[in-house]
């Protein structure tokens, strides 16, 4: 419970920052810069590089590839009935079909399985949703020439290389291990207050494709994950988080994609705002009363 209520205090915090103006875009953009660029990769090689991969539940993976298309195969027929116009449908498919799974996913999944939590966490998102947006949301945004701008992502690159490393036999130790750990870690505190200064109360005004969306993203496709989890009998942790990461909201990363391919980044922020608002308080009252 303190955990969780650490994360509302960082999300609250990083709202009201925002909102008195102490916190501005140019603050947020080095922020993402130093995640992206930095922190996350650190993470990434933290944890993918040291865990077993004879026993790392690749299953999770897999299953997060079939989520993604089925959430983009899903999003794309409600979109069409929709009647939106090709940047809002892009942006539609690409809220709806790709979760929150590393700036969100990461800090509920450690506040609530605690570092073998995490551990899955980072297989769904690296392993499973990572490759999938690299590729159709990539896809989705820009056509097949946009495939090749993931090759230069740096959370891509430290998955590569932690693989390579796993591979090989080889870790982090001593006080290097240390260090990257330390930068590794903050990606979790730093990730809600992204999240929570990019929430935009006043964009939050389209309803009701922003209502599909969230439908889509947080009740449908986890509930049918659900469904077929129960039918198979499958039960226990790794599951578990992977039906948190599943339900997880829109991902922050789909507005940065979708400005840089000129789509309608305001219907993005407004999908990821409403979410985030959501995903926190439902997860803060769940948290209170049981």
């Amino acid at each position: 419970m303190d955990k969780i209520l650490l994360i509302t205090g960082i999300f609250c915090l990083a709202l009201i920052l925002r909102r008195a103006g102490v916190v501005r875009e140019k603050h947020l953009t080095h922020l993402v810069r130093y995640v992206l660029s930095f922190s996350l990769p650190c993470l990434t090689l933290m944890t993918i590089s040291s865990i077993d991969l004879r026993k790392a539940h690749f299953d999770i993976a897999v299953i997060a590839w079939l989520v993604m298309f089925a959430g983009a195969a899903l999003s794309l027929a409600v979109g069409k009935l929709l009647r939106l116009e090709d940047t809002r449908l892009r942006v539609f498919i690409l809220v709806s079909t790709f979760p929150n799974t590393a700036l969100l996913g990461y800090p509920l999944s450690y506040a609530l399985f605690g570092e073998t939590g995490l551990s899955y966490a980072v297989i769904y998102d690296q392993m499973g949703m990572f490759p999938v947006f690299l590729t159709l949301g990539f896809f989705i945004a820009g056509g097949k020439e946009s495939i090749f701008h993931c090759l230069k992502f740096p959370p891509f690159l430290a998955l590569l290389a932690a693989l390579a490393l796993n591979i090989a036999g080889l870790g982090f130790s001593g006080p290097f291990g240390t260090v990257l750990g330390w930068f590794g870690w903050t990606t979790l505190p730093l990730t809600i207050f992204l999240i929570g200064a990019r929430v935009r109360l006043a964009s939050l005004r389209d309803c009701k494709p922003l209502a599909a969306c969230l439908t889509i993203r947080m009740i449908l496709v986890p509930l049918l994950l659900l469904l077929v989890f129960h039918l198979l009998g499958k039960d226990g942790l790794p599951y578990r988080v992977t039906l948190l990461e599943t339900a997880m909201p829109p991902a922050l990363t789909t507005s940065i994609i979708a400005l840089k391919y000129r789509l309608d980044e305001e219907f993005a922020i407004a999908c990821i705002s409403a979410g985030s608002l959501l995903c926190i308080l439902l997860f803060t009252v769940s948290v209170i009363i049981f």
